[in-house]
């Protein structure tokens, strides 16, 4: 009887797909929210309204990102 020896490649590419699917949201999400928080700051430091812009574009950037995590969780779940 021969025995079969695991197939570990397959399991090595799931893990690594894994970690790049979770570093790519990772990013996406700290861009979100902090290109507009950026932005904001950038606004009020030209304008001169410094906490204005700044807490909408972070008001922003958090709306943004929990859609993106809903649209995620979407197309997870079916």
């Amino acid at each position: 009887m021969m025995r079969v020896m695991p197939d570990t490649g397959s399991q090595r590419n799931d893990a690594s797909g894994n970690y790049a699917r979770f570093v790519g949201l990772g990013i996406t999400l700290m861009l979100i929210f902090g290109l507009p928080t950026v932005v904001g700051f950038v606004l009020d430091r030209l304008v001169g309204t410094l906490p204005l812009f700044l807490l909408v574009g972070l008001a922003a950037g958090f709306v943004g990102g929990m859609y993106y995590v809903y649209r995620a969780l979407q197309k997870l779940g079916g």
